[in-house]
């Protein structure tokens, strides 16, 4: 092989490699993108199946579109955005163009700050059905960069001649899907528990530049500065200089956590909800010292042996803060938690009497053999985001299973206290079905009993103890009826 022959074999290798890694990082950019648009959605628009599926759809379907439409594109006269007129474009500059629009609306559709003040604003307006307006965010700020990013396998083909092309189009699928399972789990499990999601969204704004910087000739360089800048302005406004701003102390691949200091409080938000307080003088929220009072303080008043108390939604570990007697397992699937409240809420270490478990509720139940004397849920911290897979008879059976036989449960539930929403009475129908005889108490100053609004919602406490003549069945009637015999036989 003379020189000639080998440096256009090098330089074809070159090219072929370059496509290749055009062709991974796109795919880890829409995968990646679309992960972030749900994470940072869920401060605003809560975390259920119904708002996941519109962002989804948002990405699938634009994305079949542009596959289809980057196939029948052809060099030509266009019209061309950027000079609002018609010129020639070419498939490098086509390519160029589709990274530099899906740069700029991917700098606002995965970047906190501007979804804060979209939602906030759109909120303001009165537009509150939340579907609705994941949708209208979807439909303006992940449908068209998708579409555009989507062209590009269809595009990078025009590169390789029809005879190569048929001979490497399973290394594109490959090296396409490779991209999209990077985007999917590195994005996820690694660089947002990692760098944070801010981060893992600043990243993406620099893979597109680096992209576009790539199929760049040299002479374009005003265009590539003009790019980098933008890149940069991304990093900026995800920096953790913006997000402290907004007293954002951690933005991991679970929450967007906040700390607020307010007159000798300090208050632990959890996806833009209430978490937890503490107070210079050990106050608590109402429904937090309300549990302590019929759970905990009668234990230590009566001198009890130590109970086992399992705390599934560790929130800042502020239930039996002051409890040195007791032993405590804290559950909950965000591993940062415990240095957050200990570093920004109690200000001091939660003790050795309490053990972290960072681990889903589900998962924990499972794996462990335990029973306790005292099961809270407190993983429900707002109506827009209630997990849903812990409130189903599944979920409550495994809680159960895990009590000792005089075992008491103790739920704090986020929902409407006279029943005027669905899922308030569907998750009071599927608490009872496990757990019959209990308990409802709402945590309110007032209990609102002419509210029509079934949008407000209080803390409503269900309060079980386990027996073992649980009878759900037996009523009295007219024909039958043994309430005499069943009457206490001694006056109270």
């Amino acid at each position: 092989m003379n020189a000639t022959s080998l440096s256009r074999s090098l330089t074809e290798r070159k090219s072929i490699l370059a496509i290749f890694i055009l062709i991974i990082l796109e795919g880890y950019v829409v995968l990646s993108s679309e992960l972030l648009a749900i994470r940072l959605s869920i401060p605003f628009v809560g975390s259920g199946t119904d708002t996941v599926s519109v962002i989804i759809a948002a990405v699938l379907m634009p994305l079949a579109f542009g596959y289809y439409y980057g196939g029948r594109f052809k060099p030509g006269i266009h019209f061309d955005v950027f000079s609002w007129g018609e010129r020639y474009i070419g498939i490098r500059e086509k390519l160029i163009r589709n990274m530099i629009i899906a740069l700029v609306f991917l700098l606002f559709a995965i970047s906190y700050a501007f979804l804060r003040l979209m939602f906030v604003q759109t909120f303001t307006l009165g537009l509150t059905h939340r579907v609705l307006v994941t949708a209208i965010y979807s439909a303006i700020f992940i449908a068209p960069p998708v579409y555009l990013l989507g062209q590009t396998i269809p595009l990078a083909c025009n590169f390789f001649t029809q005879e190569k092309l048929s001979q490497i189009t399973g290394k594109i699928l490959f090296f396409s899907t490779l991209g999209s399972f990077l985007g999917a789990v590195f994005s996820t499990i690694v660089l947002m528990s990692t760098i944070g999601v801010h981060h893992t969204a600043a990243l993406n704004f620099i893979i597109l530049a680096l992209l576009i910087a790539m199929l760049s000739k040299p002479s374009a360089y005003m265009r590539t500065t003009m790019v980098f800048l933008l890149a940069i302005a991304g990093v900026v406004f995800n920096s953790d200089i913006a997000l402290r701003s907004y007293k954002i102390v951690a933005n991991n691949q679970y929450n967007t956590i906040s700390v607020l200091h307010s007159k000798g409080e300090r208050h632990l938000f959890i996806n833009g909800n209430y978490s937890s307080k503490f107070s210079d003088d050990a106050r608590k929220y109402p429904y937090i010292e309300f549990i302590e009072k019929i759970a905990i303080t009668p234990t230590l008043e009566q001198n009890m042996d130590p109970k086992d108390i399992l705390i599934l939604g560790a929130g800042a570990f502020t239930i039996g803060s002051e409890d040195t007697q007791n032993h405590y397992d804290f559950v909950d699937i965000d591993k940062d938690l415990k240095d957050i409240a200990e570093k920004h809420i109690l200000k001091r270490t939660i003790g050795p009497n309490k053990e972290f478990h960072a681990m889903p509720a589900r998962a924990f139940l499972t794996e462990t053999d335990k029973k306790y004397d005292v099961i809270v849920l407190d993983a429900y911290s707002g109506a827009l985001t209630v997990p849903e897979h812990l409130i189903t008879i599944e979920f409550f059976e495994a809680v159960k299973s895990r009590l000792k036989p005089d075992g008491r449960v103790v739920a704090n539930m986020a929902l409407s206290p006279g029943y005027l929403s669905k899922i308030s009475r569907r998750v009071d129908n599927t608490f009872r079905a496990v757990f019959p005889h209990i308990s409802r108490h709402v945590i309110r100053d007032t209990y609102g009993l002419w509210d029509a609004d079934d949008s407000r919602i209080a803390n409503v406490m269900y309060i079980y103890r386990q027996k073992e003549d649980e009878d759900t069945s037996a009523v009295y009637s007219d024909i039958k009826n043994t309430a005499f015999i069943d009457r206490p036989r001694h006056r109270p």
